[in-house]
């Protein structure tokens, strides 16, 4: 025989607080009970179908811009670019909306990817222009050579007033020595103004270091002679990055990434722009055996 199921116990009424002589069930409680971890519509022995937000976890919002998005942004997304191409293996693509036709001077697989205008300066006492054979040039040969043909021509020296007007300014600093037009390439830089063109592979260049934002001194050297100057101009990262990727690998400014503002990644991907980094160089500390 099947027992008969008796009906639950009637509450007693000293259960039930003196306030509320009808208690009732908190809003939304039935619902937190669904919804709470382990809940579920199935049966015993069933399998509850797990919810989407349980397997694949949500990806982290876009951080929201804080500033505009500039030129020099493209240029520093651009720069990024080069570098993840280089470190990957691959032949950088052309990044600047404008490349002047410059004939290549270093390899048959040479790309020129980008050209911008620039200044260059040198540090000197006096006008910097009045007498280039000296702190500028430090043993002329090739080097020298070129840069005195292409920004000097003729004109070694100026009149007499200006000439007594450098000789009467005895402070040492960076100063002016020439506009021309830059063009980077995966092998060298080139000058040009309108005596001329000159190349100067990275090859022979011993320096660069970037002092700015679009700004970097260079030093170069070979058999017959060297040089050494600051470049100005909307690609001077490029200039280092191509530089150091291929000759000094371990670079400061290269594995520090000080060669980009601090929060530059934050503010790329915030505009959609973020760059992978996985293959750039980082910071190895030696171990001292």
């Amino acid at each position: 025989m099947t027992a008969t199921p008796l009906p639950p116990e009637p509450a007693r009424p000293d259960d039930v607080a003196p306030t509320d002589p009808e208690p009732s069930a908190s809003p939304g409680a039935d619902d937190a009970a669904a919804t709470s971890p382990g809940a579920s519509a199935a049966g015993a022995g069933e399998l509850a179908p797990a919810r989407g937000v349980d397997v694949v976890p949500a990806a982290p919002p876009r951080p929201v811009p804080q500033r505009p998005w500039t030129g020099q942004d493209f240029v520093w997304w651009n720069t990024a670019g080069v570098l993840t191409a280089l470190r990957a293996g691959r032949r950088p693509n052309p990044v600047s909306p404008v490349v002047d036709p410059i004939r290549r001077a270093f390899a048959a697989d040479e790309v020129m990817l980008a050209t911008c205008d620039a200044e260059m300066l040198v540090w000197r006492r006096g006008d910097a222009t009045y007498n280039p054979s000296r702190g500028f040039f430090l043993a002329g040969g090739p080097v020298g050579l070129a840069l005195t043909a292409a920004f000097f021509g003729g004109q070694a020296y100026l009149n007499s007033r200006r000439k007594r007007a450098a000789e009467a300014d005895a402070v040492e600093k960076w100063r002016h020595l020439a506009y021309a037009r830059l063009t980077v390439s995966t092998h060298g830089i080139y000058l040009g103004t309108g005596e001329g063109v000159m190349s100067i592979a990275f090859a022979d260049v011993q320096e660069v270091q970037l002092t700015g934002v679009g700004e970097v001194v260079m030093a170069a050297a070979n058999a017959s002679g060297s040089a050494r100057w600051k470049l100005r101009g909307q690609w001077a990262e490029l200039v280092l990055v191509m530089w150091a990727c291929r000759y000094m690998p371990t670079h400061p400014q290269l594995v520090g990434r000080t060669w980009l503002p601090a929060d530059w990644f934050v503010h790329a991907a915030a505009w959609g722009y973020a760059v992978d980094t996985s293959n750039w160089p980082r910071f190895q500390p030696q171990v001292l055996g």
